[in-house]
């Protein structure tokens, strides 16, 4: 080995390492709860947001450092349920929702149209009901009545 290449290792020893290998490494390793931790970091700024709140008015009321949750809203910080609870309760927002084999979460607009749906089906049977009470009324020929809505007799119960 020359003297060149015996100072450039010396030189490269002085000097710290770059760490990016080991950031991206770190990154791969725990990307599952980096990317959760992410959208409660965005859920948290949200609601700091909608409250008009600093993050060192959240930091007082967890009883934490500004450091903690500076932490906490880049992302980087692995949750534990404590501290999510302690979160949604200061907040008032909820983060996650458990749901049993046979719930499932049901959007704003979900709700929406299922509603219309409903009023609608509702007015349909109505009007059904009117018309076959009018036409009962009338005295009309019973199998002539039931033309109206064969399925009606059936839903109206």
């Amino acid at each position: 080995m020359g003297p060149t290449e015996e100072n450039l290792k010396n030189l490269a020893a002085k000097n710290p390492s770059s760490s990016w290998k080991d950031k991206v490494a770190y990154r791969k390793e725990n990307k599952g709860w980096l990317k959760k931790s992410t959208r409660v970091a965005f859920r948290v700024l949200d609601a700091l947001d909608d409250k008009g709140w600093r993050q060192s008015d959240l930091a007082r009321e967890l009883g934490v450092t500004r450091q903690q949750v500076s932490k906490l809203v880049k992302g980087q910080s692995d949750f534990k349920l404590s501290t999510v609870s302690q979160l949604e309760k200061v907040l008032n927002i909820q983060f996650q929702v458990i749901l049993l084999d046979n719930e499932q979460v049901m959007t704003e607009e979900l709700i929406q149209e299922r509603l219309k749906i409903e009023i609608t089906d509702y007015h349909c049977k109505c009007a059904y009901t009117q018309q076959y009470l009018k036409l009962k009324n009338k005295g009309t020929n019973p199998q002539v009545v039931m033309v109206v809505d064969p399925s009606s007799e059936d839903e109206v119960q």
